[in-house]
């Protein structure tokens, strides 16, 4: 038996789902702005810069999510 005044370990998340969800919304801020100046140096990189910030919340929940 458990006592009730023992501590409860619980597998601590690396970003709280709040943080992904502003990163998420960042990154996809960052895509329309950069497919907007797509034909400027400084369009693209904020392009591919908001997808791969996109993709990596993509991935980091899903690994929260299904192991």
């Amino acid at each position: 038996m458990i006592p009730a005044s023992a501590p409860i370990k619980r597998a601590a998340m690396f970003f709280h789902s709040n943080l992904l969800l502003v990163l998420f919304i960042l990154g996809i801020i960052a895509m329309f702005i950069g497919f907007g100046f797509r034909d400027r140096n400084p369009g693209i990189i904020l392009l591919g810069t908001g997808f791969l910030v996109a993709l990596f919340v993509i991935i980091r929940k899903a690994v929260d999510v299904f192991g």
